[in-house]
């Protein structure tokens, strides 16, 4: 984007902020505290659409103006950073970090291809099958696009598929969607989901453990790989869709030798890890204890290094997060929640009042949002906070909402939309697809999404949550 027009959108949200605190009376039922906060949201907002300045600090200086102009003491501005889901999200980082470094993640992407036929159709199912699996060890999207997508390229070469033509650009959007799309599918793949998670009351996250959220996303799964694999072989596969020798696959498996010491003993962690995840209200060990006892391990065993724990994890994706997740407990603070409900709910109860209607209705809401709204954790941050104030009132658990959520926020209409998507690109030089089939593939996607989507609601409705 131009600097100028980042000035210029950085102005004009610096003066709707003030104008809206200190200008505008305020409205009944609403405090001087709780316009603050609402006009520090809508500067944030126009921060982070338009990219004034990073994510990250725009956040930092919206938690500051609520303590700054009087809005709420430090402790309650800044309580999120001292929660369970902070340091949830600092372990996951960590274990990501190990298995990449280690190579561990590409020898199970290599190993896992080698079991498919050397052509576009059972490559296409290796790259879904091996970016499903790897998923959950990977909490952040952008690390795994950008090995995921020369993985993709250097099949494509193998296979002979000529650059930006169809089939390579199936390839690229197999990674893609094995790797990315497929994070909703695990509460641990992929940091946004954590963040989701934090911003609705305490009361309601305990049934988002790692065991339940794969439960009640099980069905959008399988919906999403199957439909998914036949969508991009309807779309790209080649004409003459022809096997090939896997020795391309083979020589890498080759060139990365034996498993070494430290892809192995991050492999047990990690997989440990998994299992204490999925049994914690079994065991009664919080997620984020055992995600840090896991980094303590690799860290002690000399497979990270003091150092790796300062280069190697997104601190500024963390304090991102941090600073969207502590709007909702503000927000309830001052009472903007209570404001808000009355004066959206003309517009939102009809969304909310049964669920098959929500499950129909919020993903398209969010779809159009995304034209607008670039970052996936600002647009997912922007509907919950939305929603928030309607929670109370719902006729399903409100839990439910940052599983919709989670899902949709994923479109990629134009690459713009879906910042991995621009580092899974820049990882082969732009070199393999085109606008065209972003596009194409996308929309299918959205359709697909809430057809897996309404076929979850009859577990949610067993589990006792709709």
């Amino acid at each position: 984007m131009k600097k100028h027009t980042k000035l210029i959108a950085g102005i004009i949200g610096i003066i709707l902020g003030i104008i809206i605190a200190f200008c505008i009376p305020n409205p009944q039922g609403l405090s001087h505290k709780g316009m603050v906060v609402l006009a520090s949201l809508v500067t944030a907002n126009v921060f982070w659409i338009f990219n004034v300045i990073p994510s990250f600090v725009t956040g930092l200086l919206m938690l500051c103006s609520w303590v700054v102009l009087g809005a709420v003491d430090f402790p309650t501005a800044f309580n999120i950073f001292s929660g369970t889901t902070m340091w949830i999200i600092i372990g996951g980082l960590a274990l990501g970090a190990a298995a990449i470094k280690t190579g561990l993640i590409k020898r199970i992407a290599y190993k896992i291809m080698s079991w498919f036929p050397a052509n576009f159709s059972g490559q296409v199912l290796a790259l879904f099958t091996a970016g499903t699996i790897i998923s959950p060890m990977i909490p952040s999207a952008h690390p795994k696009t950008a090995m995921s997508t020369p993985i993709a390229k250097g099949l494509s070469d193998a296979l002979g598929y000529k650059e930006h033509s169809k089939a390579s650009s199936g390839l690229f959007l197999a990674a893609i969607w094995g790797f990315l799309v497929m994070e909703a599918s695990f509460l641990s793949a992929t940091a946004q989901n954590y963040a989701f998670k934090g911003l609705i009351p305490v009361k309601y996250q305990a049934v988002l453990n790692w065991g339940n959220w794969f439960l009640m996303m099980l069905p959008w799964t399988i919906v999403t790989l199957v439909c998914g694999y036949f969508l991009l072989r309807f779309l790209f596969k080649p004409k003459d869709d022809k096997t090939i020798s896997k020795s391309f696959i083979h020589k890498q498996l080759q060139d990365m030798g034996t498993m070494s010491r430290n892809e192995k003993i991050t492999g047990i962690v990690i997989l440990i890890a998994i299992i204490f995840w999925i049994l914690e209200s079994i065991v009664k060990i919080p997620a984020a204890v055992t995600a840090l006892i896991a980094v303590s391990v690799l860290i002690s065993l000399k497979v990270l290094t003091p150092q790796d724990f300062k280069t190697r994890i997104a601190w500024n994706t963390i304090i991102f997060i941090g600073s969207v997740m502590a709007l909702g407990n503000v927000m309830q603070t001052v009472g903007l929640t209570t404001w808000l409900r009355i004066i959206l709910k003309p517009v939102i109860n009809p969304i909310l009042g049964n669920v098959w209607i929500t499950v129909i209705a919020l993903p398209i809401l969010i779809y159009l949002c995304k034209f607008a709204v670039v970052s996936l954790i600002s647009t997912g941050t922007l509907i919950l906070v939305a929603l928030l104030p309607f929670f109370s009132t719902m006729s399903f658990n409100p839990a439910l909402l940052v599983l919709i959520v989670t899902t949709s926020v994923n479109i990629w209409m134009f690459s713009y939309m879906d910042a991995p998507f621009i580092t899974g690109e820049a990882a082969v030089n732009s070199s393999m697809t085109t606008a065209s089939a972003l596009a194409k593939s996308s929309f299918g996607y959205m359709i697909i999404n809430i057809i897996g989507l309404l076929l979850c609601v009859p577990v949610w409705q067993l589990m006792g949550l709709a």
